[in-house]
């Protein structure tokens, strides 16, 4: 009975420990890097089908690597 509780409690000290490292990556600033790398592939998307031009694609580039960097 001893051991099952030892069991458990590293069980459970161990979910805990994921949690809050869950919780600290996803409110992370790298994970704003990750956003951004996601706006400039719908960005180039856009860009490879015409849907915006050379000129737009180059302002909307430059904003969105240099306000967030």
């Amino acid at each position: 009975m001893m051991m099952f509780g030892g069991i458990f409690m590293l069980v459970f000290w161990g979910l805990i420990i994921c949690l809050i490292i869950y919780a600290i990556r996803k409110w992370s600033p790298n994970n704003k890097l990750d956003q951004i790398d996601n706006a400039v592939d719908v960005l180039r998307q856009r860009y490879s089908r015409g849907e915006i031009s050379t000129e737009e694609y180059r302002e909307r580039l430059q904003e969105l690597t240099d306000k967030n960097l």
